[in-house]
């Protein structure tokens, strides 16, 4: 068993997208700033969908590099006021 890393192995960085929860308009918001993109939905799950959706396509439009390796990592953001409405 080796921990060498071969020169071909191709690890890409995912793309990070913020995602909040508007208690105000009840929507999950997710924005992504490598990406330019921003999205919302009603439900957690259907905001990544929507984001998968879209991101290759304004990846694309934007010049930015996206295909089947390219990863997104979905971070959760709470503040003050998310956390009393709930």
């Amino acid at each position: 068993m080796s921990n060498v890393i071969h020169p071909n192995f191709k690890r890409s960085t995912p793309f990070i997208a913020n995602v909040i929860f508007d208690a105000q308009s009840g929507m999950w918001v997710a924005s992504c700033d490598a990406l330019h993109t921003m999205t919302e939905a009603t439900s957690y799950e259907a905001l990544t969908e929507r984001f998968w959706e879209i991101a290759p396509e304004i990846a694309l439009a934007n010049g930015i590099p996206f295909d089947g390796t390219s990863r997104i990592q979905f971070r959760h953001l709470e503040d003050a006021a998310s956390r009393i409405a709930m």
